[in-house]
């Protein structure tokens, strides 16, 4: 019995000396972006209140996995310039026009929040003219 414990502590101190080897070691430093934005990912999922913890790390590992695929890009400008449209192709007349407003003048359209927070909002101020019938 006595033999089988030496042999055990024996084994726990070698796993436990290289693991601290890992830990300490060049490779574990230079991790890479993709590792270190996951690692941020999942801190922000473990310590954001009143998110769905198990979609947000779903999400995060999907990130992850998209990165070392190299299926993450940045959107060019002509993309975001799509997306802006066919957001506002679901509307008709007048609103489609206010919502292209909203989406391409820039300097007279505040915005408020951003993606990680939920949503962005967008506030604009659109004068429309009175009516000529007087009462």
């Amino acid at each position: 019995m006595r033999q089988v414990t030496r042999v055990s502590l024996r084994a726990t101190l070698l796993a436990a000396g290289l693991g601290c080897a890992f830990l300490l070691s060049p490779v574990a430093e230079a991790a890479s972006p993709a590792q270190s934005q996951y690692q941020r990912d999942v801190q922000h999922c473990n310590t954001t209140p009143g998110i769905d913890k198990k979609a947000c790390l779903k999400e995060a590992g999907a990130a992850a996995q998209a990165s070392r695929d190299n299926g993450l890009a940045a959107p060019g400008m002509q993309s975001e310039t799509q997306n802006r449209t066919q957001r506002c192709n679901a509307l008709t007349g007048t609103q489609r026009q206010d919502c292209m407003i909203l989406m391409d003048n820039k300097n007279q359209v505040r915005e408020q929040g951003s993606v990680q927070s939920g949503g962005i909002l967008r506030e604009t101020t659109i004068t429309i003219p009175a009516s000529g019938s007087g009462s």
